[in-house]
């Protein structure tokens, strides 16, 4: 693999990339009949957490790991208090950043239908804020 010298503050182009992918993913699969509906909540999660660290980069945030989406919206607040009205879905998605990925830890058929629609929902509320605010980055 070729080694990536870019630092986060120049690759927020990138971070939306990768975010549309997640969501886009989540998207298509949403439409199918047998929907994968852990998979569709984990991207919701992974495209929202994306969203939020491109928004915060763009400030001059130094990138940090987490893949707390309530965490991400209070550092997003410190710029724009708009994204306080987010942290209730910032809650339901974090619940998938595990349980959609690995099985163990509730039983696969809780999560159905309503709950990846409603996960891609609340992505798409994540989504909306920051593209409003950042606009495309290529």
């Amino acid at each position: 693999m070729k080694e990536n010298k870019k630092t986060p503050n120049k690759t927020i182009g990138e971070w939306l990339k990768f975010a549309d992918e997640n969501f886009a993913v989540a998207g298509h699969e949403l439409e199918r009949d047998d929907a994968a509906c852990h998979t569709i909540c984990f991207l919701c999660q992974e495209a929202a957490e994306k969203y939020l660290k491109a928004y915060l980069i763009s400030k001059g945030w130094e990138l940090k790991k987490t893949h707390d989406i309530v965490e991400l919206l209070e550092y997003c607040s410190d710029y724009d208090d708009d994204f306080d009205q987010l942290v209730e879905a910032g809650r339901v998605l974090n619940d998938y950043v595990v349980e959609g990925r690995y099985p163990g830890n509730i039983s696969f058929e809780t999560i159905e239908i309503v709950q990846a629609q409603e996960a891609y929902k609340l992505a798409e509320n994540i989504k909306e804020c920051v593209v409003a605010r950042l606009g495309r980055i290529d």
